[in-house]
């Protein structure tokens, strides 16, 4: 007796995600770049396939009423499938609810200072961005650790990228009204340096460390001297305000960021100086550092929070535990986007999944930001023809432009995004490939501010959301609804937790 088997073949529908970060959707001309560029191939994408709009900012993806999203909340929100409870929520709270008093790695900092009489310095970004940290919740900390009878000082870490580009003063003058002495003031390009650059890094170590850097007396005078060279607060060089107040042994550190991968460099440097071969340091004896959450496994501090939310369902892990094959590609500034927090903020390795660095070559041009954008679209063509399953791209060139305060550099590099869509959907054509195109945040549909002034920060305004098949519509949502919406149209059923909606209608 014969049996016949029947096997039954089902093609999956292969997708190419691409994450144009800093493109919202705004209807006012001026200051809109989308609006200012010729982009007939992203035009041709809303005239031939269903698209709508998704919220990006605020309560919808767990922050704050009205505060504008950014990438690191955004792909994690969009590979969720959920709102997660951002940790500038968490940490407003905690501090609202005087839960300082009880927390015992606090005590312990605060016992260490008092009995070796030794000085707790508060570091952090000084903005109300609510992205890395929150100006608001630093204050209230340093206002409880001034009733504790300690010495304390505030090393400044200057924003001007997630706020306006210079207002490094404002916040100043609000930290001035604690009376706690601001000893050294720099820029994040220095202070937050996360890609690597151990040059930036050590020259903010070399300053809260060594006390090495520029002597000033008055702090307006110094930032007026830096903005008339084109030195914004992003970029500010180290400024010592009050002298022989680095680093000493014994001292307590309070890292007032809540958001860690910007933060490792610099921590590690300071906390487990072993771990660094960039440049030479300088062991602090006892020193104890304390961050807001748990940050890299070479950070030798500890926690006033723990992570609470479950990002194991994230979408890329989900495809790793059905074995389907992953790419992640992005230039080194959306390098962690794509990864690190896509992943939910972990760097477990996921079975089948290959991250590209795309590595840009080395040529003299006068367009070094196309040339990235071209070896970027070359390997989102290549993972095409090798028939990956699911493709997730960052373009966040235009976001980074726009960051500089930079209107026609923002518009001529969207219109070069549009030459690269081109070549996409081209291949995207020839390998059977359903594209999907959204964004992280809203940033460069709306760049002028008052008076035409071009602005740095992100934006409250929705995101586009396209997906390259006109045999669906779609309904308009928030982030929290993309991983569910690609799951359905997959055919693979939905983790309980991603419980966005599904945005495909009939």
């Amino acid at each position: 007796m014969f049996c016949a088997i029947i096997l039954v073949v089902k093609f999956m529908k292969k997708i190419l995600t691409l994450i144009v970060d800093g493109f919202g959707h705004c209807e006012n001309e001026e200051g809109n770049a989308v609006k200012k560029a010729k982009m007939p191939n992203y035009d041709q994408l809303l005239a031939e396939y269903p698209h709508s709009l998704l919220e990006a900012s605020g309560t919808s993806v767990g922050m704050r009423k009205g505060q504008p999203g950014n990438p690191e909340v955004g792909y994690k929100t969009i590979a969720s499938g959920q709102i997660l409870r951002q940790r500038s929520s968490f940490m407003n709270a905690f501090v609202d609810k005087d839960s300082l008093a009880t927390n015992a790695n606090l005590k312990s900092a605060v016992e260490q200072a008092k009995k070796k009489k030794s000085t707790v310095h508060i570091i952090g970004l000084m903005s109300d961005a609510g992205i890395s940290s929150n100006i608001e919740d630093t204050i209230k900390i340093i206002e409880f650790l001034k009733k504790q009878d300690i010495k304390m000082v505030i090393d400044f870490i200057a924003d001007g990228k997630d706020v306006e580009e210079k207002s490094a003063l404002s916040y100043i003058e609000k930290l001035e009204s604690t009376k706690v002495p601001i000893a050294t003031i720099c820029g994040r390009y220095y202070a937050m340096d996360s890609e690597g650059m151990w040059d930036r890094t050590k020259i903010y170590y070399d300053l809260v460390r060594n006390g090495v850097g520029l002597k000033v007396k008055e702090i307006p005078l110094a930032l007026k001297n830096c903005y008339m060279r084109n030195i914004t607060d992003e970029f500010l060089p180290p400024i010592i305000v009050q002298e022989n107040r680095q680093l000493q042994n014994n001292d307590v550190v309070i890292w007032t960021n809540y958001e860690t991968e910007s933060s490792k460099q610099i921590l590690v440097a300071l906390s487990n100086p072993k771990e660094v071969d960039e440049f030479d340091t300088v062991n602090v004896e006892n020193l104890k550092l304390l961050m807001i959450y748990p940050g890299d496994e070479k950070i030798n501090g500890t926690a006033l929070l723990n992570e609470d939310a479950d990002s194991s369902n994230s979408l890329g892990k989900y495809f790793g535990r059905l074995g389907l094959s992953q790419a992640r590609i992005a230039l080194d500034t959306g390098y962690e986007h794509v990864t690190y927090y896509f992943n939910g903020e972990d760097e477990e390795k996921i079975p089948r999944c290959t991250n590209y660095l795309v590595e840009v070559p080395k040529i003299d041009t006068d367009r070094p930001r196309e040339l990235a954008m071209a070896a970027l679209t070359k390997q989102i063509i290549k993972s095409m023809e090798k028939d990956t399953d699911f493709i997730l791209a960052s373009y966040d060139m235009a976001d980074v432009v726009a960051h500089e305060s930079d209107f026609e550099g923002t518009v001529k590099i969207l219109e070069f995004f549009d030459e690269c869509l081109a070549r996409i959907m081209e291949s995207a054509s020839l390998n059977f490939y359903t594209v999907v195109l959204t964004s992280s945040h809203g940033n460069v549909e709306e760049m002028f501010k008052e008076e035409s002034k071009v602005s740095t920060v992100n934006t409250v305004n929705k995101v586009p959301f396209i997906i390259t098949d006109s045999k669906i519509g779609l309904a308009d949502g928030v982030l929290t609804d993309v991983a569910p919406t690609l799951l359905s149209y997959m055919d693979i059923s939905i983790p309980e937790t991603m419980n966005g909606k599904i945005l495909i209608k009939d």
